[in-house]
């Protein structure tokens, strides 16, 4: 009876084998736009997605990786208010999206399935309100992180398998750490004597009360100073869980850092340099009598965040805590440029009010 079962299997495996080597062959040639989000699901769409939303809060991080790609052009877009307090920088690119409605970032997953996307994308927090409801209803979503470097180097190929352009995605990196490495060589023999001790202030006002926030060790914030030559004094202080911590004035004047640099993500920085040059309890900090408390720049955005303009945000700071060793570094070149190669502006008028925008984000330094 065993010697019959062997001869069987014996004739019947080649068959098994060929019949698993077509299913494989026809999964891999069946032109699904396939890749793995940033919660760890595979996503396959049997077509390209031309109608796609964006959903939910934070959801301008995920909008600035997708505008890197060409896709946009033909695609029907929908987003929701991504305007952080200084304009809308999706607009500039397309102008259509002025004259569209957009939901509420809180819209609800019935909200955002009403509109028939063929995709939504969404960042990774927004998975537990959300997501799990579109999966429920049937709607292809994707979530994106993008809150590390790291971040930006897994999930934007992900992104370009999901459109099928992962050639643009290659480039994207490749664009990025290009400029990277410009920062990392003049700064390679730095002794840690030589790299200034910065101090990256988040500006809040609440109920007219005026505080400021430091950022986890492990977000992009904390990784920019340290790649650009500098000591961040709060690592190790953020106590938060996840999420910018509330700092003491007492803590602050512990420190007493070369540089302050101040970010804001919903109001003009200016308004907490001024507070901090007119305060009399600050005065005797050494960054404030160097006058080394400064604005941080921006355009339509802060580029002290995980948006993709962050390389923008290095090279500015690298330039301030280092001006001999990147004396030659033209940053109104550097932004022009960012825009064309990342996201093909041409246009002068644009590229233009996007100078006008930075200027006037370092006005006071």
């Amino acid at each position: 009876m065993k010697k019959k079962i062997c001869v069987l299997l014996l004739v019947l495996l080649p068959t098994l084998l060929f019949a698993q080597g077509k299913a494989e062959q026809q999964m891999n040639t069946s032109g699904y736009y396939t890749a793995t989000d940033a919660n760890g699901r595979t996503i396959s769409l049997s077509e390209k997605p031309t109608k796609v939303m964006l959903a939910g809060k934070a959801v301008i991080m995920p909008a600035n990786a997708l505008f890197l790609f060409p896709e946009i052009d033909q695609m029907d877009l929908s987003l929701p208010s991504t305007d952080q307090g200084l304009g809308d920088f999706f607009s500039l690119i397309r102008p259509s999206l002025d004259g569209k409605p957009r939901l509420s970032p809180n819209a609800s997953a019935e909200e955002i399935a009403a509109q028939k996307p063929q995709l939504v994308l969404t960042k990774a927090s927004n998975y537990n309100k959300i997501c799990k409801q579109l999966d429920q209803l049937g709607i292809p979503n994707f979530t994106m992180n993008l809150e590390t470097y790291d971040d930006w180097k897994t999930e934007i190929p992900q992104l370009g398998k999901l459109l099928k352009n992962t050639a643009r995605a290659d480039q994207i990196l490749s664009m990025y750490q290009q400029r990277l490495d410009a920062l990392a060589k003049p700064l390679e023999n730095l002794s840690s004597e030589q790299k200034p001790r910065v101090l990256l202030l988040q500006g809040a006002t609440s109920d007219n009360v005026t505080s400021f926030k430091i950022a986890p060790d492990d977000w992009m914030q904390t990784w920019m100073v340290e790649n650009v030559g500098g000591t961040p004094v709060w690592k190790g202080a953020n106590t938060a869980a996840n999420g910018w911590s509330t700092v003491s004035f007492e803590q602050i004047a512990a420190w007493n850092p070369d540089k302050i640099y101040i970010a804001s993500y919903k109001t003009p920085t200016e308004e907490y340099i001024k507070t901090i040059y007119d305060s009399p309890i600050w005065k005797n900090l050494k960054a404030v009598k160097n006058h080394e408390v400064k604005e941080t720049p921006a355009d339509l955005m802060s580029y002290m965040q995980p948006v993709s303009t962050w390389i923008l945000g290095m090279q500015w700071m690298a330039k301030d805590l280092h001006p001999q060793l990147f004396k030659n570094m033209k940053m109104e070149q550097e932004l022009v440029s960012f825009y064309k190669d990342f996201y093909g502006i041409a246009n002068q008028g644009i590229l233009d009010s996007l100078l006008t925008a930075y200027r006037n984000s370092i006005a006071l330094n």
